[in-house]
């Protein structure tokens, strides 16, 4: 299952910054919760998945979540747009791909950091 175009949409593409918007009306945000959603961890992580897949152009595989830290929640109507900001990618002839990055908000603010591993599909 994709997130994007449903989940979520690209708002824009510069470099390695991606500005995304969420759909506060999609249904995982009415049961993540009803009242005060937020986004969940396993949806931030495709969604950072599915864009390193757009921008290097392969299918990826999640192999090991190195590091990820939920500084604040991300809310999709305190805060509909966000940033994945990817601060290293390191594709390796092996097949694997290294990511490291933030989520941050329109006031700069952190939400996640990440450091995830992939394997190409």
């Amino acid at each position: 299952m994709t997130l994007l175009n449903d989940f979520f949409t690209i708002l824009d593409d510069t470099g390695n910054a991606v500005t995304i918007g969420l759909n506060r009306e999609h249904v995982i945000y009415k049961a993540h919760f009803p009242v005060k959603p937020i986004t969940p961890g396993v949806c931030i992580i495709k969604i950072v998945t599915e864009l390193l897949e757009r921008k290097l152009g392969v299918q990826l595989r999640l192999s090991q979540v190195k590091n990820l830290k939920f500084i604040i929640p991300i809310s999709p109507i305190d805060d509909p747009q966000v940033t994945i900001n990817f601060l290293h990618i390191d594709q390796e002839t092996s097949g694997l791909t290294r990511a490291r990055g933030e989520i941050t908000g329109q006031q700069s603010q952190v939400f996640t950091k990440f450091s995830i591993l992939y394997t190409h599909r």
